[in-house]
């Protein structure tokens, strides 16, 4: 009987990788920095509720770090 439950477990735990693999390789794919991009197309994303691509972007535009960007985007989002 405990055979069975560790089968059934094991089967559930591949198939919820399985999901949050197709899931994650779809939704994550984050855009490059479009050219001529700028502060407007990243407050664009903000409204859009696209705060990853928006962190990305000010990342690439204004070459800082992770934690600078999260927070200026977190600031853009304040003022909406």
């Amino acid at each position: 009987m405990m055979t069975l439950l560790y089968i059934v477990i094991g089967i559930v735990v591949v198939l919820a990788l399985v999901a949050l693999v197709l899931g994650s390789s779809s939704s994550a794919q984050l855009l490059d920095l479009p050219k001529g991009a700028n502060d407007k197309d990243i407050r664009a994303l903000v409204k859009e509720g696209k705060k990853l691509q928006a962190i990305k972007w000010y990342r690439d535009l204004h070459q800082v770090g992770l934690r600078e960007a999260k927070e200026a985007v977190e600031r853009m989002e304040e003022k909406n």
